[in-house]
């Protein structure tokens, strides 16, 4: 994989995967709300798609969450369905 699709960049309201925010390859998009992060979408682009960018994406939000005392709620089916999968994140859910 190139760099820019194993780089997780961070920009307002969002982590994103690919060259640049206007065009990215896999994008995460939140916001804060009193104690929480609300995770409102995740996307990956059809080609790259089962290459667990998706994942990569979560797992980034949930260690911004950590790192920021939130706890995660989640309004997205896919970020949903890895948080609740997987008991690593129990402690922000």
């Amino acid at each position: 994989m190139e760099d820019n699709m194993e780089s997780i960049h961070e920009s307002k309201n969002k982590f994103y995967i690919g060259v640049n925010e206007d065009e990215p390859i896999g994008l995460l998009n939140y916001h804060i709300e009193k104690d929480n992060l609300v995770i409102e979408h995740v996307y990956v682009t059809k080609a790259l798609r089962g290459q667990e960018l998706g994942v990569k994406l979560v797992e980034r939000a949930v260690t911004y969450a950590r790192e920021n005392k939130l706890k995660i709620i989640s309004n997205c089916s896919y970020a949903d369905k890895v948080l609740t999968e997987n008991n690593v994140y129990q402690d922000v859910l």
